[in-house]
């Protein structure tokens, strides 16, 4: 029987998606790399005259009028495999509780060093859901942030000011604890967000920032509890924000657990000071409360929570969706708080890394120096 597919590696790849993924310059526009070829214009698509593989490369002629090859590099195959599926470029994720920061502390990142682009802050980013980053003024901040992508701009503009008041219209913008939380639960359309926290000022006592990796959470509560974690999947909740001054009521449903094809955690939305106003299936609503509460229990552990006192200068960079924060109380008569907060859509942080990471797959075969279009 003739055969539909080719292995390499033990990754099987199918003619058909082969012949469609080709990389060469007749079936990619050269500077956008965007598909081209139409495989329903070709007859017999799929159909294969000769396959070569070496350790480098994948090649295969196609049987087609006009000829046609298709050359594919074995790394750009792995990164891309579906059977079973590979881990792209080397992209992992690694979670965690606080225990974990015990014996060998995050490390932290000079701004100065680092590469909007790229490189060892970032890999920190994207495995932890956090870094750490020093030496870190309002300026420099601003600019890092704008080299990554567009900043995200909120009700309070480019960036907001996170500071004790007397006139507080907000729990943050007061010296109260903060129960650890995802920003902007309560907005429709919001998309994942990069958070930057950069401590401006802090003499104050108390004040403590807290971390919690929502991912591991969540997978733990899984894990122990399968039915609680399916109802925070399943059944979406109302969260809200109101701002007198401001003159805007965010409203927003959503479920606090979100799930991606394969069945992963990919998003945890919590913030309990603005889920109310419930609209529960009623024979739901006792169970639904057992589930939430067993979450924010685990959420509230301190073996989940990873402190550290921030100073002038040091930033947090998180990954919203993931990474919830909170703090501890502090006095504002003991001394000033300020932080200073700023957003860029986790979008363009994700799709920078990624296009410094895999660029030398797309670029012109001349500056490459291998043959990757045919």
């Amino acid at each position: 029987m003739r055969s539909d597919s080719v292995v390499v590696l033990g990754r099987r790849f199918h003619h058909v998606w082969l012949r469609d993924n080709c990389l060469c310059g007749d079936c990619r526009e050269a500077g956008s790399f965007q598909k081209t070829v139409d495989l329903g214009q070709i007859s017999g698509a799929g159909a294969v005259r000769r396959v070569e593989v070496s350790d480098e490369v994948l090649y295969l002629e196609w049987d087609e009028v006009p000829e046609h090859s298709s050359t594919f590099p074995i790394e750009w195959l792995l990164a891309h495999a579906y059977d079973p599926p590979g881990e792209e470029d080397g992209e992992s994720v690694e979670l965690w509780d606080a225990k974990d920061w015990e014996l060998s502390p995050p490390r932290w990142h000079r701004l100065d060093d680092a590469d909007p682009g790229g490189g060892e802050w970032a890999d920190d980013l994207a495995r932890y859901g956090f870094v750490l980053l020093d030496g870190v003024s309002e300026a420099s901040l601003d600019k890092f942030a704008a080299r990554i992508g567009p900043i995200f701009e909120t009700e309070f503009g480019h960036v907001t000011v996170v500071q004790s008041s007397p006139d507080a219209t907000d729990l943050a913008l007061s010296g109260a604890e903060l129960s650890v939380h995802t920003d902007f639960s309560p907005h429709m359309h919001t998309p994942p967000l990069l958070q930057f926290m950069l401590c401006v000022e802090h003499d104050a006592t108390g004040g403590d920032s807290i971390l919690v990796d929502g991912f591991k959470a969540a997978e733990d509560l899984r894990r122990e509890s399968p039915d609680k974690f399916g109802r925070l999947v399943r059944i979406p909740i109302n969260f809200q924000q109101f701002y007198a001054d401001r003159e805007f009521f965010h409203q927003r449903q959503r479920p606090i657990l979100e799930v991606d094809p394969s069945g992963s955690v990919s998003g945890v939305f919590f913030a309990h000071s603005h889920a109310a106003n419930w609209r529960l299936p009623p024979d739901e609503v006792t169970e639904y409360y057992d589930a939430y509460h067993a979450f924010f229990d685990y959420l509230k552990d301190p073996a989940r929570q990873f402190r550290l006192r921030l100073g002038a200068g040091q930033c947090i960079a998180l990954q919203n969706g993931r990474l919830l924060h909170g703090r501890t109380a502090y006095d504002p008569r003991s001394g000033g708080r300020t932080l200073i907060t700023e957003f860029v859509a986790w979008e363009y942080f994700s799709a920078r890394r990624r296009f410094h990471r895999q660029r030398r797959w797309y670029a012109d075969p001349r500056e490459a120096g291998q043959h990757v279009r045919g």
